[in-house]
């Protein structure tokens, strides 16, 4: 092939731009936020994938008289037919072809999403033309299509040290850390993009998810408040902060962030049940009902466990008839078709409300019918205990003291309350070892000061 009438491949991406031939977007960068990585699709970052740009001499191939003569008959072909394209482009290159062929047919794979044929012709193009800088870059882009992070970021610093300085590079590498958990490395990338576009919404985002992961909550909470500024209507930013908020041990302040979310009718029985939680901590049951009950209601998957825990919290405050609320609601939205172990934990929290209430008849009436039917009810077990100690039913209530032991979950918790039913019958001698095996299952400060205190007990009983 003759040297002479050198064609610049930057002229081919014009023409292959002006032809439609753009990357597809890919997809979620931040997966863990809502907001979709929306560069993707900026025509500024599609432009350069496909070399709308000057031509650095010193990192791009050149193309010889004959190759111009193919892209000059390739370029109608691209238009009309890629996939003829492409068998074109198969047919001409060689070993010895320039590195602008096996990069244009490359091009043409992404176009096709045909990610995996991509990769092999960008990094053909490289071995022939080690600096081909757009190669590099475009090969860390498709690769991070592929989920190959580590070796996307390899292309992209090569991007960089070719002199690819760009905000976008800066980015991808931002995202490739991110992936990789390396955060200040990310957060140092997405700061580099974002001196280029200070202005563009992903790398203030990468930023933040960055900062959130390394606990710099502060930080997070003044960026999202930038963002809320700009945007007062998007659901994530006040969510995100919110985190943050909690992050800094400032409840009240992420439940008002809770509150708008609820009030723009964003909020989902996730952030429902959040808010109910943080009003428990705060003792605001009335507005902890509510969030609980509108949790419940804005639950689509129906599920039982979250509404069924938010009625065990309730109840355990006191608040039997908020409790005894959203059973009820959690019935009715089961249309009572609930699972069994369901229908026995409900039946459970309201044989504690009868109990609270002084109905105890009714009450151990329906907590025998549970462990009847589910004898590894722990919970059960407990208030049967409970009931027969303090009625002075000691046969029945060692024996349900000693069920309840058997159960792993409830092992530590029902040698205490053993322990301490035998201390209030002056039993301290028979206490004292259950106390120690609870303790040595999972040793507290608090056990064991009252551990020490029965054996003190036990040894002046002997005296």
């Amino acid at each position: 092939m003759k040297s002479s009438n050198r064609f610049t491949l930057a002229k081919v991406g014009l023409l292959m731009t002006a032809l439609g031939l753009l990357i597809p977007a890919l997809g979620q960068a931040q997966p863990s936020f809502a907001r979709t990585l929306q560069f993707w699709n900026d025509p500024e970052f599609i432009n350069k994938f496909m070399a709308s740009y000057g031509v650095k001499s010193e990192v791009e191939p050149k193309i010889i008289a004959e190759e111009k003569e193919l892209f000059d008959e390739l370029i109608p072909q691209i238009q009309a037919d890629p996939g003829q394209a492409i068998l074109t482009l198969i047919e001409a290159i060689t070993p010895e072809s320039s590195a602008a062929l096996d990069f244009t047919l490359a091009n043409l794979y992404v176009q096709s999403n045909d990610y995996p044929k991509a990769v092999v012709h960008y990094r053909l193009a490289i071995k022939k033309f080690p600096d081909f800088q757009r190669a590099h870059m475009n090969l860390g882009v498709v690769l991070i299509q592929l989920n190959r992070h580590t070796e996307a970021q390899k292309e992209l610093v090569r991007t960089l040290e070719l002199g690819g300085e760009d905000g976008n590079i800066y980015g991808l590498i931002g995202y490739c850390h991110l992936i990789a958990e390396k955060y200040l490395s990310a957060e140092a990338a997405y700061r580099k993009a974002a001196l280029f576009s200070p202005d563009k919404l992903d790398w203030k985002l990468g930023i933040a998810q960055c900062q959130l992961q390394q606990q710099k909550y502060g930080e997070c909470v003044t960026l999202f408040g930038e963002l809320i500024q700009k945007d007062p209507d998007n659901a994530d930013y006040w969510l995100h902060q919110a985190n943050a908020y909690l992050g800094l041990a400032e409840s009240n302040k992420a439940a008002t962030n809770y509150e708008v979310v609820r009030r723009m009718g964003k909020a989902d029985a996730k952030v429902l049940n959040q808010l109910g939680d943080i009003y428990i901590n705060g003792g605001t049951y009335g507005l902890a009902f509510e969030a609980y009950r509108d949790a419940a209601a804005a639950d689509k998957a129906r599920e039982t466990a979250p509404p069924l825990r938010a009625a065990d919290i309730l109840i355990s405050a006191g608040e039997f008839d908020h409790g005894n609320a959203l059973l009820a609601q959690i019935r009715d939205i089961q249309n009572n078709e609930l699972k069994e172990a369901d229908r026995l934990k409900i039946l459970q929290l309201e044989a504690r409300v009868q109990l609270a209430k002084g109905e105890e008849a009714r009450a151990i009436r329906t907590l025998e019918q549970i462990v009847d039917s589910d004898p590894l009810d722990g919970e059960s077990l407990l208030l049967l205990a409970d009931y027969y100690g303090r009625n002075d039913d000691a046969e029945k209530a060692e024996l349900f003291f000693q069920r309840a032991e058997q159960l792993d979950d409830f092992e530590v918790r029902a040698k205490i309350a053993h322990a301490q039913f035998l201390v209030h019958r002056s039993q301290y001698a028979k206490a004292v070892p259950l106390l120690k095996s609870a303790q040595a299952k999972r040793p507290r400060d608090s056990v064991q000061r009252y551990l020490d205190q029965v054996v003190k007990l036990s040894r002046l009983a002997k005296e």
